[in-house]
């Protein structure tokens, strides 16, 4: 139900005259019952779209569709979702200057001095003294934690 193949085509060619309907004679072999011949049908690209309209006609049906309280009514909602979307927006800016702030101070790492660099350089020359025997740089190891504590 629905899902026939059927291909059929109408053409209605608006000739500019009001009481003038040109169809294809495709159409009216059909309405007359007689079996469609198929054909090759040429594409033709549209040069302008379609008016259905007078665009004049339209303009003056459009003006006359809303009343003035009508028209006042939607203007005022209108003004009413602007201010709350200025509201909102000035809301969401604000929360997200905010949230850039707290990553900021969280992640954003200050540029310092390094501390306890001469008891670091004595750590790696101690390991490097002794590669087989680290535990006779627990000392240095002890002192330096102790400074990086103390600078913390």
């Amino acid at each position: 139900m629905g899902g026939s193949g059927s291909t059929r085509r109408v053409v209605v060619e608006d000739a500019r005259d009001e009481d003038v309907v040109t169809i294809s004679e495709a159409v009216v072999r059909r309405l007359q019952g007689q079996p469609e011949a198929y054909e090759a049908i040429p594409e033709t690209k549209p040069t302008a779209p379609p008016q259905f309209f007078k665009p004049e006609t339209f303009e003056s049906k459009s003006s006359s569709l809303l009343t003035k309280d009508e028209e006042d009514f939607f203007t005022q909602k209108l003004q009413e979702l602007q201010q709350r979307n200025a509201a909102l927006q000035k809301l969401t800016n604000e929360e997200f200057a905010k949230a850039v702030q707290e990553v900021e101070e969280k992640f954003v790492k200050t540029t310092s001095s390094p501390i306890c660099q001469d008891l670091q350089l004595k750590v790696i020359e101690c390991y490097h003294a002794n590669p087989t025997e680290v535990l006779n740089c627990a000392s240095v190891v002890d002192a330096f934690t102790t400074c990086v504590e103390r600078a913390g």
